[in-house]
């Protein structure tokens, strides 16, 4: 319920002008979604089991997890927090910077986790 309704407060934010970082986080999250869904329904046994693909999964589905939180942080204000558009740190400041690129290394690191799971897949 959480990533569903995290997905549709970065959508609407989304339509609205943002930043690169925010682009690049949000097209990352709606596209983990189906993708993690789909190879978690064709591998059920990862549920119970540990093999090189189960592991790039969990790799994946954690990854995508401090993708979410590190949004949470970047866009967090009065609008984001009550539904509405993203509410950046303001530009420049430290806070800005911290959370700029705890972001952008949350958005790389899911990538890659993305892209091992691709390959353990053969996709």
């Amino acid at each position: 319920m959480r990533y569903l309704m995290l997905t549709a407060i970065i959508a609407v934010a989304f339509m609205k002008s943002c930043t690169p970082v925010e682009r690049d986080a949000y097209q990352a999250i709606v596209s983990s979604r189906a993708f993690l869904r789909s190879v978690s329904q064709q591998h059920p046994e990862c549920a119970s089991a540990s093999s090189p693909v189960c592991t790039y999964l969990s790799q994946a589905v954690s990854a995508k997890d401090l993708l979410i939180d590190a949004t949470e942080a970047y866009c967090a204000g009065p609008d984001f927090d009550n539904g509405g558009s993203c509410n950046p740190p303001a530009k420049g400041t430290p806070k800005a910077i911290q959370l700029q690129a705890k972001l952008s290394a949350a958005v790389r690191g899911y990538n890659q986790a993305a892209a091992d799971l691709k390959g353990a897949i053969g996709k």
